[in-house]
């Protein structure tokens, strides 16, 4: 179907030089015009007609019909389209492309934005565990506060009155902080017609914003670059094992961060540290001698630590650098964390800044926020000064 389409657009741009000509000198078409335009339009027509055929075929293997069939393959050949319309300068590649336009550039089609995410989480542990919401623009999710009083439930008699329990709701906000992520590509493999361009800019995003995310997850933003304030696991958890600064992990130290989090949040926790952390922990032992952390290859990291996973990242503090106000270890479920992304991502192409270089820049823009929404599945270990 490739080639089939590749050939396909070829005729069309044949088609459109033939109209251009007549148009541009205000004529018909002459007989040799016009036996070329049989030719052309007779050979697009059973293309077409052998792709129809080719798609329904697909759709009656998937079991679909043609009314519901899924529009990935448009939606990936559109894309395709428009990343080569603007490198070559193909106007009716574009218009062939039809996409709709934001203040960012394209918008990218919903399969592109959802192939990027896949593999996002493919690569980054942390966000793939986070609870996520794709919609655009602010949000408000609910949240019980049970820090001054919970819902209570007890035995009750006919004909008493019952005490009413005050329960204080709050809410979480997540705006729409805009990022970018840049991929530059060489306009000898874009014009390369065996040259999968929409895979390679979508792994190359991906992995991009894999790095970009599970840093922002963990550290946060700075107002200065994103024009707000944007919490991390660094400023929005609120539980804390603390650990004066210049003394030592301890495997009882490890046992109090575990049992911070309540049994219910337990199943599906994990550990998260640098890895200089996990070599110092790799190192600890129990009373009977036996290493805390071992290797386990049912774990998905290949290591456990008091029965559950560990992940390492190097965008967290490691506990041999941390100073007295630093976080160097997070423990608990981490769909506890909410992050938002907004639907409609969009891409901009840049042309003249990397001409010099032969190459042809993709910039892909989308909002993210993040915060903890359930307080009690996260709990971070922190270094305090002596004497707190």
């Amino acid at each position: 179907m490739t080639k089939l389409e590749e050939k396909r657009n070829t005729i069309l741009g044949k088609l459109d030089k033939l109209f251009e000509a007549a148009n541009k000198e205000t004529r018909v078409f002459t007989d040799e015009e016009s036996n070329e335009y049989v030719r052309l339009s007779n050979e697009l027509k059973a293309i077409n007609t052998q792709l129809d055929r080719e798609r329904e075929h697909r759709n009656l293997e998937l079991g679909k019909t043609a009314e519901n069939s899924p529009t990935e393959e448009q939606e990936i050949r559109s894309f395709e389209l428009y990343l080569k319309s603007k490198v070559t300068g193909d106007k009716s590649l574009e218009t062939r492309a039809n996409l709709t336009y934001g203040d960012n550039g394209a918008v990218i089609p919903k399969t592109i934005v959802n192939k990027i995410i896949d593999q996002v989480v493919n690569i980054s542990p942390l966000f793939s565990k986070t609870t996520k919401y794709f919609v655009k623009g602010d949000i408000s999710i609910p949240k019980v506060d049970t820090s001054s009083g919970d819902i209570t439930v007890s035995f009750a008699s006919e004909f008493s009155s019952l005490t009413a329990t005050a329960v204080k709701l709050t809410a979480i906000e997540l705006k729409g902080f805009l990022a970018a992520c840049l991929v530059v590509v060489s306009r000898k493999l874009i014009n390369n017609s065996q040259f999968d361009i929409v895979s390679f800019v979508v792994n190359r995003m991906a992995l991009k914003l894999a790095v970009f995310i599970e840093n922002y997850l963990i550290n946060g933003g700075t107002s200065s670059t994103l024009g707000g304030t944007a919490s991390g696991l660094k400023q929005s958890v609120t539980q804390a094992m603390n650990i004066t600064y210049g003394s030592s992990i301890t495997s009882d130290y490890l046992i109090d961060v575990q049992d911070t989090i309540p049994d219910v949040y337990q199943k599906n926790a994990c550990w998260l540290m640098h890895p200089t952390t996990r070599t110092i922990i790799r190192k600890l032992k129990d009373g009977q001698g036996n290493y805390l952390l071992i290797k386990d290859f049912n774990s998905p990291t290949g290591y456990t630590l008091l029965g559950k996973p560990v992940y390492v990242s190097d965008n967290m503090t490691g506990f041999a650098s941390a100073t007295a106000g630093k976080d160097f270890l997070y423990y608990g479920d981490m769909s506890g964390l909410a992050v938002k992304i907004s639907e409609d991502a969009n891409i901009q192409v840049l042309n003249e800044m990397y001409a010099t270089q032969h190459a042809t820049g993709f910039v892909l823009w989308l909002e993210i926020d993040n915060t903890v929404e359930n307080t009690q599945k996260i709990v971070k270990g922190s270094v305090v000064a002596a004497g707190n």
